[in-house]
């Protein structure tokens, strides 16, 4: 496995380590065991025909005559009989059930209109994302340490454990409800993933669930470029 520093001389393209890292992070295990055997991949992933990958048993692709439209056909074909692993991970540490999951996911499309801010929320709900943890991990830190505290980084502890956190978190809303003369309590879960019932008082919601996403996003860029906040 290729690390970022020898990608980078092999290949021209242009990246960072914040995207070749997770990348690498998602690629099947079986699939990182079999390219590790350049002497059976062939066989084992391609018929006669060298163009022709086999996805599945009953799902392949000729990389020889595909188009765009082969690839949209195979994503919206595809059936998930399992839970992702990102939420599922979350589920091990939050009260979230099933119904609130679908609410959460369904919240991608209408929680704003930047593009970066809604990649950052998928990474989040996804946990795509590059802590201190795992720069270490990568030798790209000599510690795991949170930058504000000085506990065990991870993606739990930047936006739910560190105590500077949960203090910025708290004046971020204090300072909203007394903008917006209103009392808005959130949970942990529905702070963390912007997810605010609505009430009557829709556009407050919104403005909420929109102020909290900026704050996660302002939390994790000050954070992973070692500045304070």
């Amino acid at each position: 496995m290729l690390t970022f520093q020898a990608f980078s001389l092999k290949y021209s393209c242009k990246t960072s380590f914040l995207q070749y890292y997770p990348v690498l992070s998602i690629i099947p295990k079986h699939l990182l065991s079999t390219a590790k055997q350049p002497d059976t991949f062939n066989k084992s992933f391609f018929t006669i025909k060298d163009n022709i990958f086999l996805l599945s048993e009953s799902a392949q692709i000729n990389f020889g005559t595909a188009r765009s439209s082969d690839f949209y056909k195979l994503l919206v074909s595809k059936t998930h009989s399992h839970v992702q692993t990102g939420p599922k991970r979350w589920s091990e540490n939050l009260s979230i059930n099933k119904d609130s999951w679908t609410s959460i996911l369904k919240s991608l499309k209408n929680i704003c209109k930047e593009t970066r801010l809604k990649e950052f929320q998928f990474n989040l709900i996804h946990r795509i994302m590059i802590t201190r943890k795992e720069l270490f991990i990568f030798s790209l830190k000599t510690d795991d340490e949170c930058l504000y505290c000085g506990g065990k980084e991870s993606i739990e502890h930047t936006f739910i454990e560190c105590p500077f956190t949960r203090s910025f978190a708290k004046k971020v809303m204090q300072w909203f409800n007394e903008a917006n003369c209103c009392q808005i309590s959130p949970t942990t879960e529905e702070l963390l993933f912007s997810i605010i019932p609505s009430s009557k008082e829709t556009k407050i919601i919104k403005k909420c669930n929109y102020t909290t996403l900026s704050m996660h996003h302002y939390i994790y860029s000050n954070k992973i470029n070692s500045k304070g906040i």
